[in-house]
């Protein structure tokens, strides 16, 4: 069950806005449920104490607390980098500000079905298609995790921590069992002591990560050229 909302402060544009994508989910035979804010206010309320949701269609220009502002306390304050935002405006001005909330896509109004289903195929491709799931064993138990919430992994000795959107796993394993396992077009080898979750990186530097939650992570001297490398594919290639 994915959870989608719909945070805009026109009543008709939340109610067209759902029912297409209701109609985009029907079609596809994904199963999910809407809820729907009027203000930014309302939906950051909402989300302190409830579960994150999938995908949010945020408008820019809320009355009050505008879409930007909602977006950065989202990521900054609530420390939330499950949920993907798509931004909606009548307006095509406002990239370098959306930049560092890292949306998932942008949407101008008026909107029809052929532009909610272009965003939603595109969320279905990144995030429903891929969900792809590491799997590790504590004793006799089998544990598995969605790739898409893991940020990074580190190694200490022989421990593992696994960090994620909700918290830190640790077990212990190797590194190169776990190259083996995860989906290298989304994991970047940075250090032998590091693997990180390229979605998740907010700068590459040349000689460190900087990752969505301000940790900065080394990169080897041995592994920069290949992180180079690594980068310049992505950018070619679109998200992992």
């Amino acid at each position: 069950m994915y959870r989608i909302g719909i945070c805009d402060d026109e009543k008709e544009f939340c109610a067209e806005l759902e029912n297409l994508v209701r109609t985009y989910a029907e079609r596809e035979t994904i199963c999910l449920e809407t809820e729907v804010f009027h203000s930014g206010e309302e939906f950051l309320k909402y989300i302190t104490i409830n579960e994150p949701l999938d995908l949010l269609f945020l408008d820019i220009e809320l009355c009050g607390m505008d879409g930007v502002e909602v977006g950065q306390k989202l990521r900054e304050k609530v420390e939330n980098e499950t949920t993907q935002i798509i931004y909606v405006s009548s307006k095509e001005s406002y990239a370098m500000q959306l930049f560092q909330i890292r949306p998932l896509d942008f949407l101008t109004k008026p909107v029809n079905m052929e532009k909610v289903s272009k965003v939603m195929a595109e969320y279905k491709r990144l995030f429903i298609d891929r969900n792809v799931f590491f799997t590790y064993n504590i004793g006799k138990s089998t544990y598995r995790i969605s790739e898409n919430e893991i940020l990074y992994f580190q190694c200490e000795g022989k421990k593992i921590h696994v960090i994620t959107t909700k918290g830190i796993r640790e077990y212990y394993g190797k590194m190169a069992d776990i190259e083996k396992q995860i989906s290298m077009n989304k994991f970047c080898v940075v250090h032998k002591s590091y693997i990180v979750n390229i979605n998740y990186v907010s700068e590459f530097c040349p000689d460190m990560v900087v990752m969505c939650n301000g940790i900065r992570l080394p990169i080897s001297q041995s592994m920069r050229k290949k992180v180079r490398e690594k980068i310049l594919e992505w950018n070619m290639n679109g998200r992992g």
